[in-house]
This record gives C-alpha cells, sequence and structure tokens, in this order.
C-alpha cells in the first residue's frame, strides 16, 4: 500500500484518488482509527493556527492597553478601592469601545448600567455580561472567595500584574486548548464514520465480494474526508463562503461513501 498517497495525502488525494479507497477496501478498522486520529490532528493544528492569526492579535492588543491604562486597585477583605482615590472609572479602549465600568458606590447594577461594555465592578462585585439579559455576578470579598488560603489583608493589583497573568493564562490555555480540541474533535469523527459505517453495511450487503466491519469502516472514513476538506477551506480560504447547510456535507459524505464502495466492488470484480 502507498501510503503517502492513501494516508498521509488522503485529506486531498481522497477528491480524487482511487488508490486511497482500493487501500482503504483491503485495510483493517485500525486504519481508520489511526486516519481520524490523523484527520483530529490535523483540524488542531487549523483551529490553532486561526487563533493565532485572527483572535491572539486581538487579545494582545487588548492586553497591552489594559496593562497601560488599568488603574491600580487595592484589595481588602471587605472589597476594593482605587489607589488614586477615584470611585467611578470607565475603560474605553480607543478601537473596541468601552469594556468594562468600576463604580465603587453603585450597589446594585442594571443592565442598563453596562452601557455598551460587558464588565461592571462595584466595590464588593464583579458583574459579567453574557448577552441581552444574561448577567453573572461574583462576590469579591474574602467573604464570597471559596479558597481555604487564608488571604493577605491587602493586595495591591498594577496593570502589570495583570498582563503577567494574562501571558500566564495564554500560555496554560496554549497547551490545554489543543488538548481538549482534540479529544473533542477526535471523538465527533468517530462517531460520525460510526454513523455512516451503517450505510456502509447496507452498501455492503449488494457487493459481489463482501467486506468484514472493519474494512467497511476504514473505507467510510476515507469517504468521508472530502466532507471534512471542503468543511476547513471554508475557514481557510478568505474567498470560500462562509458557511452552508449540515445536509450538504451529509449528501457529500453519502455520495463519496457509495463511489468508494462501487469503485472498490467493480474492481474486485474485475479480477
Amino acid at each position: 500500500m502507498n501510503n503517502l498517497i492513501s494516508f498521509w495525502l488522503a485529506p486531498v488525494t481522497a477528491l480524487f484518488h482511487p488508490r486511497v479507497y482500493r487501500d482503504a477496501a483491503k485495510s483493517s478498522g485500525g486504519r481508520g482509527v489511526l486516519y481520524a486520529l490523523y484527520l483530529s490532528l490535523i483540524a488542531v493544528v487549523l483551529v490553532m493556527i486561526l487563533l493565532a492569526a485572527r483572535v491572539a492579535p486581538v487579545t494582545d492588543d487588548l492586553a497591552g492597553w489594559l496593562q497601560k491604562n488599568m488603574p491600580v486597585v487595592i484589595w481588602t477583605p471587605q472589597g476594593i478601592v482605587l489607589e488614586n482615590g477615584q470611585t467611578a472609572v470607565t475603560l474605553r479602549h480607543p478601537q473596541y469601545g468601552p469594556i468594562a465600568k468600576l463604580d465603587l458606590t453603585k450597589k446594585v447594577v442594571t443592565e442598563a448600567d453596562f452601557g455598551d461594555g460587558f464588565l461592571f465592578v462595584t466595590a464588593t462585585r464583579v458583574y459579567i455580561k453574557r448577552g441581552p439579559g444574561q448577567i453573572e455576578d461574583r462576590d469579591i470579598t474574602q467573604a464570597g472567595m471559596q479558597t481555604g488560603q487564608r488571604l493577605p489583608p491587602r493586595i495591591r493589583i498594577t496593570g502589570d500584574i495583570t498582563g503577567q497573568l494574562y501571558k500566564n493564562i495564554k500560555h496554560t490555555l496554549g497547551v490545554v486548548i489543543p488538548l481538549i480540541l482534540f479529544f473533542i474533535i477526535f471523538l465527533s469523527i468517530l462517531l460520525a464514520n460510526v454513523f455512516y459505517s451503517l450505510v456502509g453495511l447496507l452498501l455492503n450487503l449488494g457487493r459481489k465480494q463482501k467486506l468484514g466491519y472493519g474494512a467497511v469502516f476504514t473505507l467510510t472514513c476515507f469517504a468521508t474526508t472530502v466532507s471534512f476538506t471542503l468543511s476547513w477551506l471554508r475557514f481557510v480560504l478568505p474567498v470560500a463562503p462562509a458557511s452552508w447547510p449540515v445536509v450538504v456535507n451529509i449528501l457529500i459524505s453519502l455520495a463519496y461513501i457509495v463511489f468508494a464502495f462501487k469503485l472498490t466492488d467493480r474492481e474486485a470484480e474485475a479480477k
């Protein structure tokens, strides 16, 4: 079997090369599982590239701006105060607009108080606007923090500390996000191909030369590559359409599954 064409390059060659399906029809289910792992790895790499290209510049810019413009906050067990003595501050980014409001005199916060921002801070609570009518709040006093550690009586929080915290979180997410994505994508591909393999089993009934379930599953995994590749092209290529109905992916996968089974059955007959 030519692994370069029928495995490593299969995300592309599965669109047109018969060898991909010939080799899959001769394989066990393990090849299909390995291929699902391979596709999952490709998907994770693409997601991380997209995050680095589109999301990271925005978050880096926000973090850098916040590091320079955030007022110094003093935390005590009773709540927070601003070191400069102010009681109300609005953090407004020059490009992204209002980000957060601090009003240490406020006791009750409503959705209208947020304005265009998504974060509102009082002396004792932090309010986060998740969406219209969706506001979460957290108690930031010592009584509201669920920690077994004894906190110091006074903590000075500066922009530099916030910037370092962002870097630590970014580095942690750089490890955690790929692992979580890999697990979710691999499980999704595997479950989708288990479902599609049921269609493969039905097609297998009409074959002259029957395949075992392992070969049916593997053939299905490679046949559904086309919808996988086309889906990712929509995100990678700026000229590609933004989206299309899920049913289109399903129909493309089913069409290639039928094609793969007929192709390999016809070649088996010719022998």
